[in-house]
């Protein structure tokens, strides 16, 4: 399932959202060439046979494997990330967005601390926004498209709150595969639930007095 747009209008402009996507476009447009992306994917990605780096934590959610990838992760961050950069204000959504990004790649690595495979890409850090979300607007609504044709509107909370069990369910799954030494997925689902734990929680923490809650 896709989210089309949420019904829940930003009241300032999201400046930094804004900057988030333009980056991520900048970097991967810069890389896109067959011939640089694979080069940079191990320059830049997170490796966690290698050990922990901050540098490469932090390189990592600016790249993205194709242009697919980069497709969504942006559009998710362009239906949720106005949204909490008006409840937790410029410092606290980048603080938020970063801080998610580096738990992401961080829980990774703590299931798979021998894969010498680069994680890339910004959905760990955007699924830290989504997490944010569901504290701040758990009664927003969510048009959502199920393929193939169907169309709904969704609460912020199920809809949240279903994605967040599927991530668990198929990272389960895919550890139970590689574990057992068959082919996993090739999609890192402990860095999505890694990031959303990290936002969900930040965000509760930095909640304002007054929260957004529509």
């Amino acid at each position: 399932m896709l989210p089309l747009r949420d019904i829940n209008p930003a009241e300032s402009t999201p400046l930094l959202t804004w900057a988030f996507i333009a980056t991520n476009v900048g970097v991967f447009w810069h890389y896109h060439d067959p011939a640089l992306l694979e080069e940079a994917i191990y320059q830049l990605g997170y490796i966690p046979a290698e050990g922990f780096s901050l540098k490469k934590a932090l390189t990592s959610m600016f790249m993205h494997g194709g242009w697919g990838h980069l497709f969504f992760n942006m559009w998710t961050l362009w239906v949720f990330g106005d949204n909490v950069e008006d409840a937790l204000g410029k410092v606290g959504y980048a603080l938020l967005y970063v801080g998610s990004g580096v738990g992401a790649v961080l829980t990774h690595a703590a299931l798979y601390p021998f894969s010498e495979t680069p994680v890339v890409g910004a959905s760990g850090a955007i699924s830290g926004v989504m997490g944010a979300y569901l504290v701040l607007y758990p009664r927003a609504r969510i048009l959502t498209w199920v393929p193939p044709w169907f169309l709904t509107v969704l609460s912020a909370q199920f809809f949240l709150g279903l994605w967040f069990f599927l991530q668990l369910l198929q990272g389960i799954a895919d550890h139970f595969i590689n574990w057992v030494g068959g082919a996993a997925s090739g999609i890192a689902f402990w860095a999505h639930v890694g990031g959303f734990a990290v936002g969900w929680l930040l965000s509760r923490l930095w909640k304002p007095r007054s929260p957004y809650v529509l």
